[in-house]
Order: C-alpha cells, then sequence, then structure tokens
C-alpha cells in the first residue's frame, strides 16, 4: 500500500468479543460488497511521496498504482487502482528522488560530466563536425576522448603543414559535448596521452552554448529553422554557427593540458575546434566539469485514471523553496485518456483522426505533409496558474483538511496530470518532499456553471458585479448549500442574493472575507433542484488584468469538500459566458497611496498614536518584493515598516511614528514610500505625513 484514500465510514464498531469479530469482519464484507456495486463514498485523498505514498518515480514508469479505502481511525476497507498513462509523463534527467521527493540534482565537481557513462543516462552524446553516426568504427575513433581512459586518444595526423601547402582546412573536425541538459559548469579540460605530450593542441578555439540554442541530437530531428551541429565544419564563429559563444581563442598555446575555469554558467553544448593544426595532435579526454543545483528542472507525471469522475476539492503539499529560488507546479484534468488529438491526411485531402500508436509509427511530424499533434480542448483544461506554494504547505498542527489550497483544475473528472517545475539559484534548491490531493468520488453536481457580468472594466474603482451560478444535478449528487466566490481582495459590499429570483439576503446574511464571499442558502437537492439559478450582486475592485473570479460550491457539512465552478452560459441574460474581468491596460503598478490619519501624536494616548498606510498593487500575477519605508525629509531612512513578496491586491500597514531601533520620531513632516520590484524594475508611490504632539 503505497497511497490511501480516505472515507467516511461508522466512526466506531460498538461490537466487542470473539463472536462479534466475525460479525466485524461480515459487515466489513458487507461494506466492501456494497462500496464496491455502488461506489458511494464521501472523501478520499491521493498521497505522492513521502513514507507511505506513491513514489515520484512510480507515476512516470509505472502502469498502475493503488490507494486504499479506509474508515475514521485508518483501518482499511478496501483498495482501489489508479491506471497511469505513463506515456504523457515527461521528466528531464536533472530530477533526484532522495528519500522520495523530488529535487534539482547538485553536480559534484569532482564528477566530470562530458565520461560517456555520464552522458547516457541524461542523452546526451559527443559527435564532430564530420559524422560518427554512420559507422561503427568512425564512432568508436571519437568516443575514445570521453571514455575516461587517458591512454586511448582520438588522433589526427597532419602530414604536412596545410598552412605550408596552401590547403583549405575546412575539413578540420570540431568536437561538440552535448551534455543532454543545462548544467551549472565552469571547467572545461582536454590533453594528450601520457608520454605522447608532444602531440598537444597548440590551436584551438573553445565555445560553448546554453538551451536555447537551436541545435538538433540526430538527423532524424531535422526541422526548419534547426540545425544539426554535425553541420558545424568550420570555425566557432562563422555566421553558420552564431549560436557558439567563444570561450576562449588561443594560437600560441603552451600547456599540454588545457585547464580552462570561468565562472559557473548554465551550458548544454561545449565544442572544441583546432584552429589551422601545424602538426599532428589528439586529444586523450575531454572532460567538464561544474558545481551547484541545476538551475531548471521539470517534472511531469503520467495521466492518472481515477476509474470515475471525481470531484477534485483541495491539493497540499511537504517542501521548501528558499529564499532566490522558485518552483512552478500546476495541474490540468481531463474526461479522456490522452489530452492530444492525432490526424492524418486523408486520401480526400482533409485531416483524419488516428490513434497515437498509429501516428507515432506511421505519421511523424515532418513525414508525408503531416501535422503535429494538436490539444483536445474540449475534453482537457489548460494547465492551471501556478499554486501558491506558501499557500499549500502543510501546517503539522492543522486537524484534518483545515490547511491546503484549492485544486484549481475543473471537475469533476476522471484523469488529472501533474507537473512541477523547478528554478535554483546555485547553492539552493526548492524540494517538494510529498503531496496529497483531497476529492470525492460523489461530486456535488454533474456540473455547475457560473458566470460574470460585466466582463470588462474602465477604471481601477470599485464595480458592481452580477454573478450567476446554474447547477446540473442529477440522482447521486450530493448537492450542496454553500457558494464561495472569490474576490482576491475584500468585496466592498453584497446587495442581493436570489435563488430562482426570490431575495434570500436577509434570511442568509452573505460573510465578506478576506479574499471572498461566502453565501448560504437552503441546501440544492439532487434532482430536484436542477438548473435553479442563485444569482449574486456584489462590488468589488479588480486589480488584475484577467482577474478570474472562481467559485466553489459545497454541503456546509462537509466544507472541505468544494467543487469549483466552471465558466459557461449560466443566463441568457449575459453574453460573457466568463468568470474573468478585463480591465484597462498600462498604468501604474502601485496605487491609491494613502495615509489616515495624515497627522500622527505617538504620546501614548491612544488617540492618534499611529496612521494606517494603505496602497493598492496592480497586474502582479506571481509574488514580488514590496517593501514600506519611512524616510524624513533629509532622505535617511527612519522605519521600513514591510518588506515581503505579495501579488496583486489591496494592503495596509501601520507606522507608529517609531524609528526601526523603538524611539519616537522628532516632530515634523516624514516620507512614507511604496517600492515594488519587478522583472522591469522598480516602480514606486509616496506621500507624507506628519508627527506632531
Amino acid at each position: 500500500m503505497r497511497a490511501l484514500a480516505l472515507v467516511r465510514a461508522p466512526s466506531a464498531w460498538p461490537i466487542e468479543g470473539e463472536e462479534i469479530v466475525l460479525k466485524q469482519m461480515l459487515l466489513l464484507n458487507i461494506v466492501l460488497a456494497a462500496w464496491c456495486t455502488s461506489a458511494v463514498w464521501g472523501r478520499a485523498e491521493f498521497h505522492i511521496g513521502g513514507p507511505t505514498g506513491t513514489s515520484w518515480q512510480e507515476l512516470i514508469t509505472d502502469e498502475q498504482t493503488e490507494y486504499a479505502i479506509v474508515d475514521d481511525q485508518g483501518e482499511v476497507l478496501g483498495t482501489l487502482p489508479i491506471a497511469i498513462g505513463a506515456e504523457e509523463a515527461g521528466v528531464d534527467t536533472m530530477i533526484t528522488y532522495d528519500d522520495n521527493a523530488i529535487r534539482p540534482i547538485w553536480v559534484d565537481p569532482s564528477v566530470n560530466l562530458a565520461l560517456d557513462v555520464n552522458l547516457t543516462p541524461r542523452g546526451g552524446n559527443l559527435y564532430t563536425s564530420v559524422s560518427t553516426g554512420y559507422t561503427r568504427e568512425a564512432a568508436k575513433e571519437v568516443q575514445v576522448m570521453i571514455d575516461g581512459d587517458p591512454e586511448t586518444a582520438t588522433l589526427r595526423q597532419v602530414d604536412i603543414s596545410p598552412r605550408l601547402a596552401g590547403l583549405n582546412i575546412g575539413y578540420v573536425k570540431n568536437t561538440v559535448v552535448n551534455l543532454g541538459a543545462e548544467m551549472p559548469v565552469n571547467r572545461i579540460r582536454f590533453y594528450p596521452r601520457p608520454g605522447f605530450e608532444e602531440n598537444y593542441l597548440a590551436w584551438y578555439e573553445i565555445g560553448v552554448a546554453d538551451n536555447t540554442a537551436p541545435f538538433i541530437s540526430s538527423p532524424q530531428e531535422k526541422a526548419p529553422g534547426k540545425r544539426w551541429y554535425h553541420d558545424i565544419n568550420r570555425s566557432l564563429t562563422s555566421t553558420n554557427d552564431p549560436e557558439f559563444d567563444i570561450l576562449e581563442r588561443n594560437v600560441e598555446n603552451l600547456d599540454y593540458v588545457v585547464d580552462l575555469r570561468f565562472p559557473t554558467r548554465d551550458l548544454r553544448w561545449v565544442g572544441i575546434r583546432p584552429i589551422n593544426p601545424e602538426r599532428t595532435w589528439e586529444i586523450a579526454e575531454m572532460e567538464v566539469y561544474g558545481e551547484g543545483f541545476v538551475t531548471k528542472t521539470s517534472y511531469r507525471t503520467g495521466v492518472l485514471d481515477f476509474g470515475r469522475p471525481v470531484a477534485w476539492s483541495k491539493i497540499r503539499w511537504q517542501g521548501e523553496v528558499p529564499e532566490g529560488t522558485r518552483l512552478v507546479l500546476r495541474t490540468r484534468t481531463g474526461s479522456t485518456p490522452q489530452p492530444n488529438l492525432f490526424w492524418k491526411i486523408g486520401s480526400t485531402g482533409n485531416f483524419e483522426r488516428v490513434s497515437k500508436d498509429e501516428y507515432t509509427t506511421t505519421y511523424q511530424v515532418g513525414r508525408f505533409g503531416q501535422i503535429q499533434a494538436t490539444y483536445d480542448v474540449d475534453n482537457w483544461s489548460f494547465w492551471s496558474t501556478p499554486y501558491d506554494f506558501a499557500a499549500g504547505l502543510r501546517n503539522p498542527e492543522a486537524t484534518g483538511w483545515e490547511d491546503g489550497t484549492p485544486l484549481l483544475s475543473p471537475g469533476p473528472s476522471q484523469y488529472l496530470q501533474l507537473e512541477v517545475v523547478m528554478f535554483s539559484d546555485g547553492n539552493k534548491a526548492p524540494r517538494i518532499d510529498e503531496m496529497s490531493l483531497l476529492f470525492a468520488e460523489d461530486p456535488a453536481a454533474q456540473n455547475v456553471i457560473a458566470e460574470i457580468w460585466p466582463v470588462e472594466t474602465e477604471t481601477f474603482e470599485p464595480q458592481t458585479f452580477t454573478y450567476v451560478v446554474r447547477p446540473v444535478l442529477k440522482d447521486g449528487d450530493r448537492g450542496f448549500d454553500r457558494l464561495e466566490i472569490f474576490t482576491q481582495v475584500p468585496a466592498e459590499a453584497v446587495h442581493s442574493v436570489a435563488v430562482d429570483g426570490r431575495e434570500i439576503i436577509d434570511d442568509f446574511p452573505p460573510q465578506l472575507e478576506e479574499d471572498r464571499i461566502v453565501i448560504s442558502f437552503e441546501p440544492f437537492v439532487a434532482p430536484r433542484d436542477n438548473e435553479r439559478r442563485i444569482e449574486v450582486v456584489f462590488d468589488a475592485k479588480v486589480l488584475r488584468f484577467g482577474a478570474e473570479f472562481t467559485g466553489w460550491v459545497y454541503d456546509s457539512t462537509e466544507p472541505e469538500l468544494k467543487q469549483q465552478v466552471r465558466p459557461g452560459n449560466a443566463t441568457f441574460r449575459f453574453a460573457g459566458d466568463a468568470l474573468s474581468v478585463r480591465t484597462p491596460v498600462g498604468g501604474e503598478l502601485v496605487r491609491k497611496v494613502t495615509a489616515h490619519p495624515t497627522t500622527l501624536t505617538p504620546n501614548g494616548d491612544g488617540i492618534n498614536d499611529q496612521t494606517m498606510i494603505s496602497y493598492d498593487l496592480r497586474n502582479i500575477g506571481v509574488p514580488r518584493q514590496i517593501a514600506l519605508r519611512i524616510f524624513d525629509l533629509s532622505g535617511q531612512l527612519v522605519r521600513e515598516v514591510i518588506s515581503t513578496p505579495a501579488v496583486s491586491g489591496s494592503f495596509a500597514a501601520v507606522w507608529d511614528g517609531r524609528r526601526t531601533g523603538g524611539d519616537v520620531v522628532a516632530p515634523g513632516v516624514y516620507l512614507y514610500q511604496v517600492d515594488l520590484t519587478t522583472d522591469k524594475g522598480l516602480s514606486a508611490a509616496a506621500g507624507t505625513v506628519a508627527v506632531a504632539y
């Protein structure tokens, strides 16, 4: 058992004694039989990594895993399989699985990255500008440069100086190592065999390229806009090879061991080109070294088949993202085993669907005028927006599922896929130890469609919106009596809540929380309340272009099992069929910076002892560093009130009229400044506040 699914079952068996044990077993069999025939149960958890979860590697390589049905005390009632469509899995070789966790690999400075036994697992290789792929003898002639044996060498005989003979030396071979992935590299070394030091290479160029270089690894991958590095048959600086960055060019080398060291940089390609060699030369070993965590790594599970459509609720994880590093976690869900569609050109000239096996074996990209596979947008969601890592961190003090964050991909759906991309920073790297998914096999509804109106605003001031929800309910659905609308910032007011046109706001007052509105109503029961509409009118600000007012419905007795609504045609009155709202493009990222009161008297009498400085952040989709600082009129920093990452939203911070050390400032005028650090530089807004006694 590697992963568990938790279901609601009797919290205790009120039976004791040996005779009762048989009754317990009989009752357990009855429960299992009923469950297997009707598949009616409440909640489920799927665990990945850690001591009990399915290993991260299994979700790439295996065909099946399983989870267990347990009662409230953790007793196992049964197991169910999860099929794994491993063909859609994607993982680069730069992932390590220490202690059943995933993180980028660490490059040991003592390990030769170019050694053939190290290249092969990463899909790396070594070639020269004269192909070695067509004869076994030619391949062996080059491979000895990376075999780890300094007694073997690639020897190039020069009987007469090309320069003196007036020969075209364009035939001279380049050596290019494909490391298979970007690696942190800081050292390149090559040398002749011991005892043959006179054959050292005295005329050379060393060029490097990162993963953006448009090279391909084999002739079969040839495509427009890319070239095969076998074609590099002249200087690495020639016009046919602009992607190489020349680290060193030496035509007067006197060292038989070339050992080039340079600041660590991410590289995939390392090339050595002899420049007009005047005599016989050789390379016994070509070595590449580096140090640190690989800068970028990616991991993608296979398509996980849960056997039937389930309603996704929450996701959580354990791990860390050190400062300076980044982790991007996304999900997508679907109703078919394959997220792509595959095509061929039929006899009539029109495109016809084919299976993936047929496409892969017969109708490859670039052959017979075929096109690439297309994404199945009708049956699969796009990848979700990246999850907020801090929001989904496991809280060891939480009970049940009080922690975690909503799973952003729509349901109910039968298939799910996870993707993790990790960005390291030298000696620091992110890591995920384990992950859990919470879902319900019995959805609240077959589908819950919602839309918002209007879908565009002209200002960043509060706007009145109408939010309409239409559920599709069938026998067996659990129903719901709550609706949550994610507003990102606090809603200003709720004016109306109506069910099928009947106002209920007085009977069920809405709750306005920090980033959402919670609406209560009489339970929607399947199938009686199928297609009944809930309509909410509220005021809110939109501070991010395309901000989505995501919604969830759930039963208040199971508040952790929330089902996400889907955008669509919830009412004929509106034409948007969307949950996202567009805002004006451009403008300041930091706006509406105000202080209240504008004069504070920090004398401890409880009146105006502090000021509240509020501000809005616009169009910030990923956390960016925000700082609120207080300066005196000479420009000296008095106090840094806050310094923290933030996204779009409305914020406020308090200054109590004191310096960093705790002393009260002198009377006078002070400047407050909000600084936002972005990829394009610093965005700031400022104002003044007075201190008096």
